[in-house]
C-alpha cells in the first residue's frame, strides 16, 4: 500500500512538472516574436523585462536571459548617441552573463557574447579595438569549436573576418567563405521551431551581398 502512495505521488509531481515545462514553453514561443516585431526602442524594454521576469522565475533556464539580452541589442542597432547605445549593449551583457550562469559552454551564449563586444568596438574603435578584438575572436573559435555548425557563430565570425579585412586592405575571400557557409546553415535551420535561437538569417544574406560586391572590386582592381 505504502509503495502504491510513492507511485501516485511520484505520478503527480510528474504530471505538475510537465505541465509547468509546457506552460514555460508556451509564454516562450509568445514571447520571443515580440523582439523582431517591435518599432520602436521603447517596445523593447518591456519585451527584455519581461524575459527577465520569465529566468527569475525559471531559475534553470538560460532562454528568457538569453531572448533579454537580444531584446536590448536589437534595441542597441536603433541608437544613434554612441553612450546611450553602449549602456544598452552594457545591459545586454548583464542579461546574457545571467543565462550563462544557468548554461556552461553554451555556444550561443558565447557567440552572442562576441558579438555584443564586436558592436561595443563600433562606439570607440580607437579605444576598443586593440583590447575587446582577442576577447571576440576567443568567444567565436570557442563558440565554433562546441558547435562547428552552428550558423550565427559562423556568421559573426565571418563579420569581424570581412571587417578586419577591410580595415587592413586584404583579401576578404576567407571571411565571404565563411559568410556563404554560415547562409547555408541558415537554410538548414529555417524549419527549425521551438525556443532555440534561430535569427540571424538576413544578416548573412546581406553579408553575401556585400561579399558579392567586395568580390568583384577586387577583381576590377587586380
Amino acid at each position: 500500500m505504502k509503495s502504491i502512495n510513492i507511485l501516485i505521488l511520484l505520478a503527480f509531481v510528474i504530471s505538475i512538472a510537465k505541465g509547468q515545462d509546457k506552460k514555460y514553453l508556451q509564454t516562450m514561443e509568445s514571447s520571443i516574436p515580440g523582439i523582431f516585431q517591435a518599432e520602436s526602442t521603447s517596445d523593447l524594454d518591456p519585451i527584455a523585462n519581461k524575459f527577465d521576469r520569465i529566468g527569475q522565475a525559471e531559475v534553470d533556464q538560460w532562454e528568457p536571459y538569453y531572448y533579454a539580452s537580444l531584446a536590448y541589442v536589437f534595441k542597441a542597432f536603433r541608437i544613434t548617441d554612441l553612450p546611450a547605445k553602449d549602456a544598452v549593449l552594457d545591459q545586454a551583457l548583464t542579461a546574457l552573463a545571467k543565462g550563462a550562469a544557468q548554461s556552461d559552454n553554451n555556444a550561443e551564449i558565447i557567440a552572442l557574447q562576441g558579438f555584443i563586444n564586436m558592436i561595443k568596438i563600433g562606439v570607440d574603435p580607437g579605444t576598443r579595438g586593440q583590447t575587446l578584438s582577442p576577447k571576440i575572436m576567443a568567444d567565436f573559435s570557442k563558440a565554433l569549436k562546441l558547435e562547428p555548425e552552428n550558423p550565427r557563430a559562423n556568421l559573426f565570425m565571418a563579420q569581424m573576418l570581412f571587417g578586419t579585412a577591410q580595415f587592413f586592405g586584404t583579401g576578404v575571400e576567407d571571411a565571404c567563405a565563411m559568410v556563404d557557409k554560415s547562409a547555408a546553415l541558415f537554410d538548414a535551420e529555417s524549419s527549425k521551431t521551438g525556443i532555440a535561437p534561430s535569427w540571424g538569417q538576413p544578416s548573412a544574406q546581406q553579408y553575401q551581398k556585400q561579399c558579392k560586391a567586395a568580390l568583384a572590386k577586387a577583381e576590377t582592381e587586380e
